[in-house]
């Protein structure tokens, strides 16, 4: 495979400038816990950094830095397991000053049903749909990285949105659940308040 002029970097610095948020962000979506995230990212970075000079150009870099952090991340949510991590609440998205507060509660609410998704996923199929869907990477690509046949890789990418399309539904019909059943507790209160109040 070769490498496009912007996929190219001199050394491990310049790549772990060009890629580390993407690096950072496929972990998150890969579902290492928020607490992990930064110690995975350098764990990735480590790893580049020990094995520049096997890289054999045989693939993209971006592909081969794919490769790397899917086993970081999947050692990253084994040790959480094991030592029984609970996941923290989601992370605090980078914000533009210029967002309108609604905008930026949509934005929160849509990253947390993405992930609250991506989570009841299959490690295989959320793997597929990360580096597909949501890096914007090529099958073949993904194939290479995760070292499955092309066959596979769009079975896995077909079953992986389909299950992923199902989660999403699941997560906002339980919002919505309970957005209607704060609204009752809250409407309760207020009617409780104002009866005490009246008397």
């Amino acid at each position: 495979m070769v490498e496009t002029e912007q996929d190219a970097c001199a050394s491990p610095e310049q790549a772990f400038e060009r890629h580390f948020t993407m690096v950072w962000r496929s972990l998150r979506r890969l579902g290492v816990p928020q607490s992990s995230l930064d110690d995975a990212a350098q764990d990735v970075f480590l790893v580049l950094h020990r094995r520049w000079l096997d890289f054999q150009h045989q693939s993209s870099l971006k592909t081969w830095i794919y490769g790397i952090l899917l086993r970081v991340a999947s050692d990253h949510k084994r040790r959480a397991r094991r030592e029984r991590a609970r996941w923290s609440p989601e992370p605090t998205e980078i914000e533009s000053p210029t967002e309108t507060p609604d905008r930026v509660l949509q934005q929160r609410e849509a990253s947390r049903l993405m992930h609250a998704a991506l989570g009841q996923l299959d490690d295989k199929e959320r793997q597929m749909l990360v580096l597909v869907d949501l890096e914007e990477g090529s099958v073949v690509d993904a194939a290479e990285a995760l070292g499955i046949n092309l066959n596979t890789a769009y079975s896995r990418l077909r079953r992986g949105r389909q299950s992923f399309e199902k989660a999403l539904r699941a997560a906002s019909a339980s919002r919505v659940r309970t957005d209607l059943v704060e609204g009752a507790k809250e409407r309760e209160a207020v009617n409780i308040t104002t009866e005490t109040n009246g008397e």
